[in-house]
């Protein structure tokens, strides 16, 4: 019975909110600028980590702006603009989230380009949301309300099968960071999960990609944490910090099987490039759409025989069940002795490392594989390693795809290293 009331209520509550809606005339677009993030603040993260608890009674004061600005940007902020990456880490730096805030005059959407708020809807939806939120007080009287959502459909695009998941991750990156940043500025919060997500969808007008994942409730607390300022109020200036090497003039070729490559080694790789702005090109013994084997679909651009060695500056293979027709493919076999004699960055992970022993450029050198290939590689001359992560001169392996973030990264350092 409490539950068919309360759905009864939500339903009402809608459609009272969409009736006056479209009795109104459409308001005016109103938007606020932040100013600048601070990036300098006055507390630790330890201490702001320690001093984090739940709160679920504020004051009636409402969030300044610059609160608002370093709340937005600790949630999905841009953190290097020429990058476009963000605060809050995220799969294969798509970013499919988006940051709504609710306050007292309406409801607000966040735009990371523009470091700014642009009002959505111009009316209360607080009473709403505590309807939808199954009557959490905390809901209806906070001052300000951080909604979390997130697009699986934007995910799956690249993650087939992972897109929930992966969002949902991401809602705890982006949650974290906004109470901490609220301890920072003085504020307490509290995360709501338990809501119905179609009903605030519905209250908030989202397009239907978006879920609502979390409600982020926050204000002035009545009873504020202690904390100490961590650094002297007039410090000594900061010793200069070497600016890292910029690599995003180099050219990676990523080789997979013409079936079934292996998805958490290749995107592992691409995503390492993405993020540093490495350029990348895929290659195979076909051109075109290839299937992993989690039917992820990649599309090569370059045939083997035609890559140009002097073209690019690393040469990535990834491994899978069809890698081994290239132990026994001449024109990769020529490649990677080319590649090799021209001290080119040479990278293979999980069974693709066989590949190097087929090619006989492993002698003396000390190497990873999956344990397939131990014999091969032995007996081309390797030392042979069980372990994630080998680099040896200008031979990068890795035995597992679950090392491909590490592998993907030890290829990025050896780039910067070589530019210096």
């Amino acid at each position: 019975m409490k539950k068919a009331v309360t759905i009864f209520a939500i339903s009402f509550c809608c459609l009272v909110f969409l009736f006056s809606n479209n009795a109104c005339a459409a308001p005016a677009i109103e938007t606020i600028k932040f100013p600048e993030p601070k990036l300098n603040g006055s507390f630790s993260i330890e201490q702001v980590i320690a001093a984090r608890r739940s709160i679920r009674e504020f004051t009636e004061e409402q969030l300044k702006i610059n609160q608002l600005g370093q709340l937005c940007f600790a949630a999905d902020g841009i953190t290097d603009k020429e990058k476009n990456l963000r605060s809050a880490p995220s799969a294969g730096a798509i970013y499919p989230m988006r940051i709504d805030v609710v306050l007292p005059d309406g409801l607000y959407s966040y735009d990371p380009d523009n470091h700014s708020l642009t009002k959505e809807l111009g009316m209360d939806i607080r009473p709403m949301l505590y309807i939808a939120s199954f009557r959490q007080q905390v809901v209806q009287k906070a001052p300000c309300i951080f909604i979390i959502s997130g697009s699986a459909r934007r995910i799956e695009v690249k993650y087939r099968g992972k897109g929930e998941r992966f969002i949902l991750l991401e809602a705890g990156h982006i949650a974290q960071n906004i109470h901490l940043q609220a301890i920072a500025e003085g504020l307490g919060s509290v995360p709501v999960g338990g809501f119905d997500s179609k009903s605030v969808a519905r209250i908030c007008k989202f397009a239907e990609e978006f879920e609502p994942l979390y409600l982020i409730c926050l204000g002035t607390p009545i009873e504020k944490p202690s904390l100490a300022p961590a650094i002297p109020a007039n410090p000594l200036p900061a010793p200069p910090v070497a600016q890292p090497v910029d690599i995003r003039t180099k050219k990676i070729v990523i080789i997979i099987p013409p079936l079934r490559f292996n998805d958490m080694g290749f995107f592992g790789v691409q995503e390492a490039c993405q993020i540093s702005g490495v350029q990348s090109d895929i290659a195979s013994s076909i051109k075109g759409e290839i299937k992993s084997q989690e039917r992820n679909t990649v599309s090569a651009t370059k045939l083997i025989k035609d890559i140009n060695v002097d073209d690019y500056d690393a040469f990535v293979f990834v491994g899978g069940p069809g890698v081994r027709d290239y132990f026994k493919d001449r024109s990769v076999l020529r490649l990677v002795q080319l590649a090799n004699k021209k001290e080119k960055i040479l990278a293979a992970i999980y069974n693709a490392p066989g590949i190097f022993a087929a090619a006989d450029v492993v002698r003396g050198k000390t190497v990873a594989s999956f344990v397939s290939e131990r014999r091969n590689l032995v007996s081309a001359g390797a030392d042979w390693k069980n372990s994630d992560l080998e680099i040896s001169d200008n031979i990068i392996t890795a035995n597992n795809p679950e090392a491909a973030r590490r592998f993907g990264a030890a290829i990025l350092n050896t780039l910067r290293m070589r530019a210096k």
